[in-house]
């Protein structure tokens, strides 16, 4: 009669440890991994809505400057007008 491998306690044991240290080192990486990609995608959210905002900006004040109406802000800060953009919009406006 052929008889069956079996396990013992004591391999049960050592495989039950081992299979625990498994699970904690894959969720260890797992946590590693997922928190870097989360970080890595609020970054992106970040820079893409400051990049959004400064574009806005820019296309208002390139707006404000083509109809001469030089009273402008850049995110809060007064802005000025380039010296030949003033003497332009004077020519204008006479």
């Amino acid at each position: 009669m052929l008889s069956s491998p079996a396990l013992n306690s004591s391999q049960i044991g050592t495989i039950g440890i081992g299979a625990i240290a498994a699970v904690i080192v894959v969720g260890l990486l797992l946590s590693l991994i997922i928190s870097a990609v989360v970080g890595r995608i609020i970054v992106l959210v970040v820079m893409v809505v400051v990049g959004t905002v400064i574009w806005q900006q820019r296309a208002t004040i390139e707006s404000r400057v083509k109809k001469c109406q030089l009273d402008m802000t850049f995110m809060g800060i007064h802005v000025h007008a380039p010296a030949d953009v003033q003497a332009q919009c004077k020519k204008v406006t006479r």
